[in-house]
């Protein structure tokens, strides 16, 4: 996974209204749209929270 800090915008909040936002961190996580709002709705709008939450994930899932 990409940097984090490096969205240029709403810094460390994934806002799934905003189609930018979404293209944006889908390529920063390499995840697709589904499972961006997935991850959202799991743990919360903060880039820190779903990053870890995906990872979480990726780990179970092996």
């Amino acid at each position: 996974m990409d940097n984090v800090s490096a969205h240029p915008g709403e810094r460390n909040r994934i806002d799934l209204t905003r189609q930018t936002d979404v293209q944006f961190w889908c390529r920063v996580f390499d995840v697709s749209m589904d499972q961006l709002r997935d991850a959202v709705h799991h743990a919360g709008h903060q880039a820190e929270e779903v990053e870890r939450y995906l990872r979480q994930k990726n780990i179970h899932a092996v």
